[in-house]
């Protein structure tokens, strides 16, 4: 089924249950901040080609790097256990069933306890004229 606007519906089924080998190997997180080096996985389901938007599953193993999306960001977190600690604001403890939104250009750092997975979009947000 498609939108009037041409994007196609996408359903991702059970996200929490697909094997981490069907989920594609995105590398070694860019901004590590010591060991373990954490590592990433994932699916897109959809994105415009102008990125303004992008939806899909991410994966992330245990370590601790600095955020790297510019993009505002919505989350829900299916498994793991994790923290996110904002440039100059609170620690998150963040667990399975947890949702995040993330203002664009949002930074800090990440610490991965227990291997996490989530479903997300990314996007920017319209300005106003």
């Amino acid at each position: 089924m498609t939108s009037q606007r041409g994007v196609k519906i996408q359903l991702l089924k059970a996200p929490a249950r697909i094997a981490a080998a069907d989920l594609e190997d995105w590398g070694k997180v860019a901004e590590p901040l010591g060991d373990p080096v954490a590592h990433l996985r994932g699916h897109v389901a959809v994105a415009r080609p102008d990125g303004a938007f992008a939806a899909g599953v991410w994966e992330c193993t245990a370590g601790k790097w600095r955020r790297q999306v510019k993009q505002a960001e919505f989350c829900h977190f299916v498994a793991g256990h994790c923290f996110f600690q904002p440039d100059g604001g609170e620690r998150l403890e963040i667990r399975a069933g947890d949702a995040v939104f993330f203002p664009e250009n949002t930074t800090g750092t990440w610490e991965v306890i227990e291997t996490v997975r989530k479903t997300y979009v990314t996007f920017t947000p319209a300005r106003k004229v």
